[in-house]
């Protein structure tokens, strides 16, 4: 009798087996970032996709990001559309794949709770993190070089920090000279103009680098108030 018993139960406890990998149901594809928390000023999160079915998961080529606020999820808007990539991915059962997720192109209030919302199999999966630490006001500019000639630049000033940021309308630009930062440019705007910079708002600074003669190849900075976002040209 025990060995019809044994017969019957052992097939049983390795489909069993099949559905309970240390203790947990499988059946489902997960998304879990790899860090618990990042830095205010992180630009991307890496998240690990996970297929604990038998069969392969398809991963879809968009994602969005929510903020936990006032007792639930809302949608970070974005700085521009986002397009979907061309394709998605196929991921196949009880494998697993690293994803990085772009912060960069969201417009991220400072610190708090996150989630990155990802299609999976025609539904969504989710990757919590958190975002810490003081933050700061950033200036960058476009692009890192430009070629001489160039009279004009796109920089972002973004507030980071957890303080209103107020500065004077307008802009300096220095220039790297024997070892020290030298003024070059006019401070242009209305000296008593003042603005105020949101925490988690950001700014777009038309700047003009010379009003008569192009200015020469070398290492300059944009300046707003102390914050500085440096370029080259070249």
């Amino acid at each position: 009798m025990a060995k019809i018993a044994a017969f019957f139960l052992t097939p049983l406890l390795f489909f069993q087996s099949l559905f309970f990998i240390g203790g947990r149901a499988i059946g489902k594809v997960t998304l879990v970032a790899e860090e618990k928390s990042y830095s205010v000023e992180a630009e991307s999160v890496t998240a690990v996709w996970h297929n604990a079915t038998l069969k392969q998961a398809r991963l879809g080529p968009s994602y969005a990001l929510e903020a936990w606020d006032d007792g639930k999820w809302v949608n970070i808007p974005s700085k521009e559309p986002i397009l979907p990539g061309s394709s998605a991915s196929m991921l196949k059962p009880f494998q697993s794949m690293r994803t990085t997720f772009n912060l960069s192109r969201y417009w991220l209030p400072v610190g708090g709770r996150f989630r990155i919302a990802a299609q999976c199999n025609g539904g969504v999966a989710y990757a919590e993190f958190k975002l810490t630490g003081e933050g700061k006001v950033t200036l960058k500019t476009e692009f890192a070089t430009y070629p001489v000639g160039t009279r004009e630049i796109t920089a972002t000033l973004f507030n980071g920090s957890p303080a209103v940021f107020s500065y004077t309308v307008g802009y300096r630009i220095d220039k790297f000279i024997d070892g020290e930062w030298v003024t070059v440019g006019p401070n242009v705007g209305f000296i008593t103009l003042m603005v105020n910079l949101w925490p988690g708002c950001a700014e777009t600074l038309e700047c003009e680098l010379s009003c008569d003669d192009p200015m020469e190849a070398g290492r300059y900075r944009i300046a707003v108030r102390d914050v500085y976002g440096e370029f080259s040209l070249v």
